[in-house]
């Protein structure tokens, strides 16, 4: 692929200095045509309002003098009489076009050459009249204003290279908390959990599989329970979880619901499955349904968890599986297989920057606010 940046560039605008400026910027030294001085052929030019995708007279400059004094203004100019003028009169080109990798652009006003740069920003840019562009970090700086009801100091742009480059990224096998909700003996739900952490073992993961029995009912004991306790440690362990559960009368199992229920959404400071992802499964002893796995989307969402598009229904489990619990070959077992691997997937794009990723603005705000209620209280 060209890596080539090209620029149409005028030195006497302002505008063109500026997007010059940019791009060199972000660490590279473009081609500079000063099409005044070179003017581009008419399949050029052509070539370059197509992959613009705009129109001739989208192009066409109007505010220098040859505009009016050719009578430019008038409708009934076609496409190509516009390009012999303009190539004619190269000052009604308007500038600067770009051409990179990532496509080619008009760059007014000049910080969009942004859109287009396939390079970060290494440092701070202020235009020519003094406005900043590129912070200290090398963000873009935004000129939208902020509406009146939002705290600027806790306004946070989003930012890519945060989400490409985090500041630490975890080097271990990612783990995975894997839950399913029926105490029989032979339990399709497990069987499907089991050959799940096959899998993401064979992903190079690392997996724990918690056995509801023995888990009491939430309300019916402490937090001190031995189960619960294991539990929410495991919670805390895992970078992302597989929930599958039978379908019992058309819902999610009661031992499913009871262990989702006993993971907190906050635990001290500590959230246990903000930002995590998450694979939903089901199993049905009839048709295949989708209700249980849809209940516990809902019930990951609620609890901030990333779910994944993904999902598996295994309708009539009880023909799906050998007398030793192993699933057989099938399209319900290709759709574990994609589900898992898709799992991973998002877990390791994710898991560095999960935090961020859920971090929102009005938790920042009932943070600075509690912060700053209990720095000015007045007594201890």
């Amino acid at each position: 692929m060209d890596t080539t940046i090209t620029i149409y560039h005028n030195p006497n605008c302002g505008t063109s200095r500026n997007v010059l400026g940019l791009i060199r910027n972000s660490g590279q030294e473009p081609r500079v045509i000063e099409y005044l001085v070179n003017t581009p052929s008419k399949a050029e030019l052509q070539g370059l309002i197509e992959k613009m995708g705009c129109s001739v007279r989208d192009l066409l400059r109007t505010n220098t003098a040859p505009y009016a004094d050719l009578g430019l203004e008038h409708a009934t100019l076609n496409d190509d009489q516009l390009l012999n003028v303009m190539l004619e009169h190269p000052i009604l080109i308007n500038r600067p076009i770009v051409v990179t990798p990532l496509g080619v652009k008009l760059c007014r006003p000049s910080e969009t050459v942004l859109d287009i740069l396939p390079d970060p920003q290494i440092g701070a840019f202020s235009k020519e009249d003094g406005e900043v562009v590129v912070n200290d970090a090398g963000q873009r700086v935004s000129a939208a204003v902020l509406p009146s009801q939002v705290i600027p100091e806790l306004f946070d742009v989003p930012d890519l290279q945060r989400l490409l480059q985090p500041t630490q990224r975890k080097t271990h096998a990612p783990r995975f908390l894997l839950l399913y909700g029926s105490l029989r003996e032979r339990s399709y739900s497990r069987f499907v959990i089991e050959e799940s952490a096959r899998l993401l073992q064979a992903f190079g993961a690392e997996v724990r599989i918690f056995n509801p029995k023995g888990l009491p009912l939430v309300d019916d004991s402490s937090e001190q329970h031995p189960k619960v306790q294991e539990l929410r440690s495991l919670a805390q362990w895992a970078e992302g979880m597989i929930w599958c559960s039978p379908e019992r009368h058309g819902a999610m199992t009661g031992v499913m619901k009871t262990q989702i229920d006993w993971i907190p959404l906050s635990e001290g400071a500590v959230r246990p499955t903000q930002g995590k992802t998450l694979a939903v499964m089901q199993v049905s002893g009839g048709s295949q349904s989708f209700n249980a796995v849809n209940q516990m989307r809902v019930l990951g969402r609620w609890m901030r968890m990333l779910t994944i598009p993904n999902q598996s229904s295994v309708a009539k489990a009880y023909l799906e599986f050998d007398e030793d619990g192993r699933m057989k070959p099938s399209a319900y077992y290709d759709r574990i297989v994609d589900v898992v691997e898709e799992l991973v997937k998002f877990t390791l794009l994710t898991r560095d920057v999960g935090a961020y990723l859920v971090d929102r603005y009005s938790e920042r705000k009932e943070s600075a606010e509690a912060l700053s209620a209990r720095v000015n209280q007045r007594s201890i």
